[in-house]
């Protein structure tokens, strides 16, 4: 029978030359990162080969429409894209938006009359009498704040406003198969549609 004496000096050696070679054998080895064709999508969305349009146009019983689009919070609402913090966009929402205000929203949406009394929690004869000038009450103003910041997001995502367009007025699976633009002007809808362009964001095809 052989009898080996090792020494803990030698155990350790042993190790020590074991670990080196393990970690020389991972350090070899290349991976490249992966990336989902959705991710790559999305990216493709925001080049600027698409462009951000400086401005949107509406024709409506035979006249033209321009709008700028400055950056800020919101998108259509120059309140709101003047705003430099959300303290200053709470006491313009108290203060209550105008009716003209929110004409770059509903003609992009192309709100009906009765769509925009659901968004503004008043009646249609209510909204057949607005002038430019006339108040839409404070949850109004919330409701077209949170509709500005819902295109704000879906622009940012899809790279421009014709895209985005081209999304809101098509039916979606996700949505019971409803249009988006259908159902922004509830709340619950709202909220809907800003957790699908999350989704979206995210690599979801919806």
């Amino acid at each position: 029978m052989s009898i080996f004496i090792v020494s803990n000096e030698s155990i350790f050696f042993l190790f020590s030359q074991n670990m080196m070679t393990i970690k020389s054998s991972k350090n070899s080895k290349n991976y490249s990162e992966a990336r989902s064709k959705a991710e790559n999508l999305v990216t493709d969305f925001q080049s600027s080969a698409y462009g951000n349009l400086p401005t949107f146009q509406v024709s409506r019983s035979g006249q033209l429409k321009s709008y700028n689009i400055p950056g800020g919070y919101g998108y259509f609402v120059p309140a709101f894209t003047r705003a430099k913090g959300m303290d200053e966009v709470g006491e313009l929402l108290d203060k209550n938006l105008l009716s003209e205000d929110i004409s770059p929203i509903i003609d992009f949406l192309g709100l009906k009359i009765h769509d925009i009394a659901k968004a503004a929690s008043v009646s249609p004869s209510t909204v057949s009498r607005w002038d430019n000038k006339s108040p839409i009450g404070t949850p109004g103003s919330y409701q077209f704040f949170k509709i500005d910041e819902v295109i704000k997001k879906g622009v940012d995502l899809f790279g421009n406003i014709t895209h985005l367009k081209q999304w809101l007025d098509s039916p979606n699976m996700a949505l019971g198969n409803e249009a988006p633009v259908k159902i922004l002007t509830s709340m619950i809808g709202l909220e809907l549609v800003d957790e699908a362009l999350d989704a979206l964001h995210f690599g979801n095809v919806l």
